[in-house]
Formats: C-alpha cells, sequence, structure tokens
C-alpha cells in the first residue's frame, strides 16, 4: 500500500519553525477526497487548515492533537488504498523523503536531549520569543522544556509566574516603617481583574488570538462570544442591551465582579452597553473602531458579510476591512466560511444585521455612555477604516486618549497587533 505525505512549509509567507496540531477532521482508515480538510494547525499568526490533495484514505496521524510539529515534518499519510487492520503502509517516495528529513524522535528521545549546551543560541518558537521580548525576559537565561531544549510558550509563563512569586515575597519580606517584627505579614487573598475581550460583527473570540499572548505579563484575560457567533451562535438576539445582558450574565456565571473591557467594532458597543448597565464593575475600557458612536457604516460589507456563500465572494469583503489586503493570513476567508457552515450561523447573522443595523444605519447610539464613564478609556481607530468612519472617534470625550493608526483599517487587532497590545497593556495598567 503506497502511501502520499501531509505536511506543512509554510502559511501565507509566514516564518515560522513549528505548528500546533489543533484537530484532526478525519482518523486513520477515513476516506478523503481532494480538497477535503484533513488536519488543522496553529502558527504564530492563526490556525491553518490543510486540504487532502488527492483522493484516498487516511493512513497514517504522526503527531497527535496538541502536539507540536516541526515544519516540514510529515503529519500524516494519506494511502491510495483502504488500508486493512493490522496492515503496514509502505510509504511513496515523497512520503520517504519527507520522513527521512524530519524524523519523529520518541518522547524519551526528546526529554533526554532537552538540556541546551552552554553558548548554544537559544531555540525557541516565534510566539514564545515575542512573549518573552514582551515580558523583557532574556531567553538565553530560560531552560526549555521542548525537543532539544526548545523554548515553548509554557515555558515563558512559569518564568514569568516565578519572578512576580519573587517580587512578591520579596515584598512580603520587606518591613512596614516601624515594624521590627522578622515574620512576613500574611498575603492578603485577592482575585486578579480580568480584561474581558469582545470581538466584532461576523467574527468570533479567535480575532484576539494574536493580541493576547503580546499583552503585558501577569494580564488575566477572557474572550467571549457575541450571541449569535463562534460558541454562542444558537443564542439570538435583536438589540445591543438584549447582548450586554446576555454577556452580564455570562460574566457573572464565571464569578466576573470587576473587568477591564476590550471591545470591537460591534464588540466596542457591547463593552459601553455593558458599562452601562451597571451589573458590573468596570477597571478600564479600549475601544477598536467602536460602533454606536455615529449613525454611519457601510451597510454593504454587512450584509455581504452576513451573506455570501463563496470563498471568493467573502475574500471581497474581508479585503475591505484592512488598510493593506496582505495583513490577511493567508486562507482566512476560507476558515471564515468554514466556520460559518459548522456553527450554521448564517441565517442568525443576517437577522441581527436587519435589527442592528436597519436600513444600513447604526440602530444604537452609546455616546453618552462614552462620556460617562469615570475610567481610564482608550479609543484606538484606523485612519483607513472603510467599515465604521474614522470621523465617529471626535466623539470621544476629553479625558479619553485617541489613537489614529496610518496605514491600519478596521481590525487593528489583525493589522498592528503588537501596538494594540501594548495601548491594552498601558490601559490596564493605568488603571492600578
Amino acid at each position: 500500500m503506497t502511501t502520499h505525505p501531509i505536511t506543512i512549509d509554510s502559511a501565507g509567507g509566514e516564518y515560522m519553525e513549528a505548528v500546533l496540531v489543533i484537530a484532526w477532521a478525519v482518523k486513520p482508515g477515513d476516506p478523503v477526497k481532494a480538497g477535503d480538510l484533513v488536519v488543522t494547525v496553529e502558527t504564530a499568526k492563526a490556525a491553518t487548515e490543510i486540504e487532502a490533495d488527492r483522493d484516498g484514505w487516511l493512513a497514517d496521524i504522526f503527531f497527535a492533537e496538541g502536539q507540536e510539529a516541526p515544519v516540514g515534518a510529515v503529519l500524516g499519510t494519506i494511502a491510495d488504498e483502504k488500508p486493512m487492520a493490522g496492515q503496514p503502509a509502505s510509504p511513496g517516495p515523497a512520503a520517504a523523503a519527507a520522513t527521512a528529513a524530519n524524523p519523529r524522535e520518541l518522547v524519551a528521545d526528546e526529554a533526554s536531549s532537552s538540556i541546551r549546551q552552554p553558548g548554544s543560541r537559544p531555540i525557541a518558537s516565534p510566539l514564545a520569543r515575542r512573549l518573552a521580548a514582551a515580558a523583557g525576559l532574556d531567553l538565553a537565561a530560560i531552560s526549555g522544556s521542548g525537543p532539544r531544549g526548545r523554548i515553548k510558550k509554557r515555558d515563558i509563563d512559569a518564568t514569568v509566574a516565578a519572578r512576580t512569586n519573587e517580587r512578591d515575597a520579596a515584598v512580603q519580606r520587606t518591613p512596614a516603617p516601624g515594624q521590627t517584627s522578622s515574620v512576613a505579614a500574611p498575603t492578603l487573598a485577592r482575585q486578579a481583574v480580568p480584561v474581558v475581550f469582545i470581538h466584532g460583527f461576523g467574527a468570533d473570540r479567535s480575532v484576539w488570538r494574536q493580541v493576547v499572548p503580546l499583552l503585558g505579563s501577569g494580564i488575566e484575560t477572557i474572550s467571549l462570544d457575541l450571541p449569535g457567533h463562534g460558541g454562542e451562535a444558537s443564542t439570538t438576539t435583536s438589540s445591543i442591551e438584549e447582548i450586554a445582558f446576555l454577556l452580564s450574565d455570562r460574566l457573572e456565571e464565571m464569578g466576573v465582579g470587576n473587568a477591564h473591557l476590550v471591545g470591537h467594532s460591534l464588540g466596542g458597543a457591547a463593552a459601553l452597553a455593558l458599562a452601562r448597565l451597571g451589573r458590573l464593575a468596570i477597571r478600564s475600557v479600549t475601544l477598536l473602531a467602536p460602533g454606536g458612536l455615529g449613525p454611519e457604516i457601510n451597510a454593504g460589507f454587512i450584509a455581504g458579510l452576513a451573506r455570501a456563500t463563496t470563498v471568493q465572494a467573502l475574500e471581497r469583503w474581508l479585503a475591505v476591512m484592512v488598510g493593506d489586503p496582505s495583513a490577511l493570513p493567508g486562507g482566512y476567508a476560507q476558515a471564515a466560511l468554514r466556520q460559518i457552515e459548522k456553527t450554521g450561523n448564517r441565517d442568525t447573522l443576517a437577522a441581527m444585521a436587519e435589527s442592528l443595523f436597519p436600513d444600513g444605519t447604526q440602530g444604537f447610539d452609546l455616546g453618552s455612555a462614552l462620556a460617562e464613564l469615570a475610567v481610564p478609556t482608550r479609543l484606538i481607530w484606523g485612519r483607513l477604516d472603510r467599515i465604521i468612519p474614522v470621523a465617529h472617534a471626535a466623539r470621544a470625550p476629553g479625558f479619553a486618549a485617541v489613537h489614529l493608526l496610518d496605514g491600519i483599517g478596521h481590525v487593528a487587532q489583525m493589522e498592528a497587533p503588537a501596538l494594540t497590545a501594548r495601548l491594552i497593556t498601558e490601559t490596564v495598567r493605568s488603571a492600578g
């Protein structure tokens, strides 16, 4: 039985050292058709779907869900014939060459070679390098837990946590003025105040994937799906007030009573409505091109996004979101369309669009909610925004910081994730 390799070498021109296997869409022995989704992997930028390049049957899976695979490694194989139980596969020339170039070591071998030699260059994933830079960490001083000492996200998280614990312990050991006892005062129990992220119309919580890892150390995050979107696709709503109540209920169920809010577009309007509702103690608000500050909106974009049924149509509308279309990850439209088809929320989105944006107009005004905020507030808007006019930023009250970004369109979190993360971090920390 001849098999053919399933590999990934790049994603939209992105430099990668490794990918993380997120989910296999089929299991060994299942038939596949050319173009069928086989496996989804996560790169430093986004999720990438790998499709079958031929008809056949999935024969092998070499990297299970949750495992990291080197770029170019053979993730699995597709056989020309249906594998029989217990039948060994015979790799074809391409599969054999790829396997030889990227052998899969045993876990025991990986563990035994996880110590980096002194003086050697630290090996780290792109995500780990970005997190280390944001936290001001020296990679050379970090021991990696991955194969051959590779530094991964969990190593950065552990280092940041250890540094925070050491700092807290030092504060405990420092006596207050007039205190002579050498016994440290007991640490008061405290609960971290999370940053709650709310996405825009037609998206889901994964839109914050590039921003969250770049936030400052010690920041806890919660990303919510709007009603009618993502994991909440079955929940319908017709007003911004209903959205606020539903989000408030979910946060209450999570035990969240205090939060920093970050909202984009419709999610920005939802954040303002949530603050106005008063059921949650708001510590700071960061809004990215928020809705609710003027009647104008690109009605064609909203309708097109809700009704698109082909990759080509969706690509045209998604390109309107950004200042430079190359900012969209490769395969983004295809992944977005698959998500819509998977959740089956196309009709729900269309109904929400008609209710929230009647006659192509924003059907809610949250300018007063913005003006009434009494916490650190920041607005981030791309000067090339073609969805919600950047001129709406002029309604920001004098106490709010306003950042107008050159060359950026409607989705700063995708077009300028590092700057967006920095501004969110500054807002959160300014709240004390």
